[in-house]
């Protein structure tokens, strides 16, 4: 296909709202990850998890997808899991449930309740489909009770207008990691970098950062779970504000949370302001002004701030960047050792709908790329490099010359935004101009017919949303998370 029949598709897409964006990594353990996520954050199963948290349109594909929750959902978690069920009794409003294992739907009581059971927990669910995959993932749950409201919602592939963003944890058995390693040795790789969490580590850099009003429920849940989290803090540079970055590993993955908030957490020792790690600005101006204006209101809600990368070429990154994806610079640090640069890749923020959050607004998720100083120390564990070289010999190892090749474990690392459209437009005709077949280790910027990815210098993918094809793609393809 051309690069000029590529524009002409793009001018020819509808214009519709952009679907909410996501960050998809692989892992070894997605049942595991969704569980951890749910227990501590105010998300909820992804509508198209599947039943039983197996995928109903990609066989054997485990997931563990969630949603964040738009403030116009919940105030109170609603999804009560037990240990032990009782008898289940009449009650409106609510559905007792008991689990028939992964890939299988619940069987449900309709306007019953659990009564006298062991509870667990509560997490948060758009519906009694998402409470029971709730209960599928949760290790020792017998039984469930959903509580149903005016607020619930259901139907639909793909994220949902009632949907936030997205986390999602893929386990694709069926895919290959050949040339690479496997996801669990990823995973102990940034476990051995983060050890004891004391300070900051680059590894940390592969994160997707948040807004939450309050660090405090976090650090307190944490604690009492023994879940290891660094806090950090920052300052704003136009306001000369301090914000605080707490991080965290979700567990059996190598997903990095980082929660961010202009409020500081009492982390239960005197002096804490004066031992905190100091990190670089880790928001745009745009961002800390937005999120600033964000008052007690937003509750424990968490609202999409960017999506990061560590590099070991910030020069090179900038460049296919700004000059092949169009995409507009936000952010630029350039001091004590750290390169940070962020992008909108939809070109323009007003172009784009967001998940709305206490006043609505556009879409503007950014996309952070982040050069360090080496730690020689951390580094001989695995470095930033190590990371990028594995990636690209595991495509070689598993596309090589087939961009069709539908095996690639690893392009299950990606994010998925709309991209502006004259950005795909001339990264199409790159590739024509510059075949990347056939992919090899030393290779740095290549497409993939699978959901027409794009896979960036760091060797991590892009998913575009909307219609877009390379040139050794077979047809067009309207492309939805």
């Amino acid at each position: 296909m051309t690069a000029k029949r590529v524009a002409a598709l793009l001018l020819l897409a509808p214009c519709v709202p952009a679907p909410p964006g996501k960050s998809t990594i692989a892992a070894s353990d997605a049942i595991t990850s969704l569980a951890f996520n749910l227990k501590y954050l105010p998300v909820a199963v992804a509508e198209d998890n599947g039943p039983g948290d197996v995928s109903s349109h990609d066989s054997g594909v485990v997931q563990g997808r969630i949603q964040t929750l738009v403030n116009t959902s919940y105030t109170e978690r609603n999804c009560q899991l037990f240990s032990k069920s009782g008898s289940v009794g009449s009650a409106s409003k609510y559905y007792s449930m008991t689990p028939n294992g992964q890939g299988k739907d619940c069987t449900y009581s309709d306007e019953g309740n659990q009564n006298k059971g062991t509870e667990l927990y509560s997490v948060f669910a758009n519906n009694k489909a998402q409470c029971c995959n709730a209960c599928v993932a949760t290790d020792g749950c017998v039984a469930a009770n959903f509580l149903s409201s005016d607020n619930d919602n259901s139907g639909g592939m793909g994220p949902q207008d009632w949907e936030g963003f997205g986390c999602h944890i893929s386990q694709a058995s069926g895919s290959k990691t050949t040339g690479g390693i496997e996801p669990s040795v990823l995973e102990g790789h940034f476990r051995d970098r983060f050890g004891d969490y004391s300070k900051f580590d680059q590894f940390m850099d592969y994160s997707v950062t948040f807004f939450a009003y309050d660090l405090q429920p976090y650090v307190d849940a944490f604690k009492k779970d023994s879940v290891p989290f660094l806090v950090a803090q920052w300052t704003a540079e136009q306001t000369n504000d301090m914000w605080y970055s707490l991080f965290f590993l979700t567990k059996a993955s190598h997903f990095v949370f980082e929660l961010t908030s202009a409020k500081a957490p009492d982390l239960g020792f005197v002096g804490s302001g004066a031992s905190l790690p100091t990190l670089e600005q880790r928001m745009s101006d745009t961002h800390v002004e937005k999120f600033k204006a964000y008052g007690e209101g937003a509750g424990n809600f968490i609202q999409i701030s960017s999506i990061n990368r560590a590099t070991s070429n910030i020069t090179y990154i900038d460049d296919v960047y700004t000059n092949l994806f169009e995409a507009a610079s936000v952010q630029k640090i350039s001091k004590g050792g750290v390169e940070r640069r962020c992008y909108n890749v939809g070109g323009s923020s007003g172009n784009l709908q967001f998940p709305p959050g206490p006043s609505g607004g556009a879409s503007d998720e950014h996309v952070c790329f982040t050069q360090r100083t080496a730690d020689t120390e951390k580094d001989a564990i695995f470095s930033v490099a190590d990371f990028e070289a594995m990636l690209w010999a595991e495509h070689a190892g598993t596309i090589g010359d087939n961009a069709n090749s539908m095996v690639d474990y690893y392009t299950e690392n990606h994010f998925a935004q709309q991209m502006n459209s004259a950005g795909l437009t001339k990264l199409a005709s790159y590739f024509t101009s510059n075949d990347p077949y056939p992919i090899t280790k030393d290779t740095r910027l290549a497409y993939a017919c699978k959901q027409n990815y794009i896979i960036d210098p760091t060797g991590w993918s892009i998913q575009p949303l909307g219609q877009t094809s390379w040139p050794k793609c077979s047809g067009e393809s309207s492309i939805m998370v």
